[in-house]
Parts: C-alpha cells; sequence; structure tokens
C-alpha cells in the first residue's frame, strides 16, 4: 500500500499517519521484509527525532531503541528497548520487544537466552489475554525443545485460582525466604524472570511485599494442630 503512494509520496506520510508508538515496530518488520531500505531509515530517523523531543518518555525512547535493534540485529538495543519498557505499563509492547530479542539471541547462537527473553514474552502474551501472540511464542519455544503453558482468558485473574504453575513455585519458594537469586537457580531460570514472576503474583493476589505474600499464603493453608 505504500508503495503504491510512491518512493517520495509515501515517506511523508509519517508525520502524519495516526498510529500509536507500538505499531512502529511492525512497521519496521514490514520494511525490513520487503527489503524496503528508505522506509527502513525513515522509521528509524522518525524515531529518534521523537527520542530527542521527548527524552523522558520511556516507550518513545524504547520504540526507538526496539527499531534500531531490528534494524540493525542489535541484541544491546533489544535488550536497552525490554528494560526502558520493564515498567513502561505497555506489557502487550514489552512481550514485543521480548520476542524479538528472543529472536535475535537465538539468531546469534545464545539459545539459552532466546528461550529466558521467549517465555518472559510467553508469560506477558497470557496475562494480557493476547492467545494469538502467546500460541506463536509457544511455537518458537515449541521448536527449541521448550513447552510452556498457555494461561487463557478463562483463567482467573485475580487470587491464588490465577497463579500459572510456575508462578505458584515462585510464591512457594519466596514465602520460605528465598532470593530472587536462590529461587532462579532452583528454577533454572533468571533472576529478571523471578522478579516478572513475583510482580505479576503480587498483582494477582493484591499484596505489595513478601511479607504480605507470606500472610497470604498463612491464610490460604492456615496451620493446624
Amino acid at each position: 500500500m505504500l508503495r503504491s503512494l510512491g518512493d517520495q509520496q509515501r515517506l511523508t506520510l509519517f508525520p502524519l499517519f495516526p498510529h500509536d508508538i507500538s505499531n512502529d515496530p511492525e512497521i519496521m518488520r514490514i520494511a525490513l521484509a520487503s527489503g524496503d531500505t528508505e522506509l527502513v531509515e525513515q522509521l528509524i530517523a522518525a524515531s529518534e527525532q521523537r527520542g530527542t523531543l521527548n527524552p523522558t518518555v520511556r516507550s518513545i525512547q524504547a520504540s526507538a531503541a526496539h527499531l534500531r535493534g531490528l534494524a540493525h540485529h542489535s541484541v544491546a538495543d533489544l535488550e536497552r528497548a525490554t528494560d526502558l519498557l520493564h515498567d513502561a505499563g505497555r506489557p502487550l509492547t514489552l512481550a514485543s520487544a521480548l520476542e524479538d530479542l528472543g529472536r535475535q539471541r537465538l539468531s546469534d547462537g545464545a539459545t539459552a537466552a532466546a528461550v529466558e527473553a521467549f517465555s518472559q514474552a510467553l508469560i506477558l502474551d497470557s496475562e494480557a489475554g493476547a492467545t494469538w501472540d502467546a500460541a506463536r511464542v509457544r511455537r518458537r519455544l515449541r521448536r527449541l525443545g521448550i513447552r510452556r503453558r498457555i494461561v487463557t482468558a478463562d483463567t482467573p485473574r485475580i487470587g491464588w485460582g490465577a497463579l500459572t504453575s510456575t508462578e505458584i513455585a515462585v510464591a512457594e519458594l519466596a514465602t520460605e525466604g528465598r532470593t530472587n537469586r536462590q529461587i532462579a537457580e532452583q528454577l533454572f531460570v533468571s533472576p529478571y524472570t523471578v522478579d516478572t514472576h513475583l510482580r505479576h503474583i503480587f498483582d494477582k493476589l493484591g499484596v505489595k511485599s513478601r511479607v504480605e505474600l507470606t500472610r497470604a499464603a498463612a491464610d490460604r493453608h492456615p496451620a493446624t494442630d
């Protein structure tokens, strides 16, 4: 559709093109898939300009890093994007960046790190009820010999019933007083992944700390004489 407008006229759309910042990586993927290097350069230039004008907006800075990562096959830029999106309140945008990070890590031969990124993306997609995206990420993991259960939208969203099996394992280890690093070693994941699980656990159970989590667990399984 963009090409039909002509090489010059199509580029004038982007300052006016009404889209959310999270759409930029998808447009970049299209440009890369079609070999449209001019559009790739235009997208990067526009994202960098937005970043310069909005230095404190994490999602805009993350989008610029995400586009650089895709265009230059840069793990460092994709990791930068995921770091910026970590607390930006955009779980699906973060999942998208994590999936691209996983693909690049896999391309670079870092399979274990790729599995970690895909697993985090699957958690976020599943939590948001994005079943199509979750299924795609699950297929990527399956091709690597990893099976993960998808949490569907029918799953309860609050309370202990909303926790996945992995989240339950993390919660149990946390209430035993294990640190994030100790939990990570026990479950063969990174401390960052454990932190992601804990944040989801806190949200689902309505608690704000490990102390409150321990109390919630005690209420769930009261001691008997």
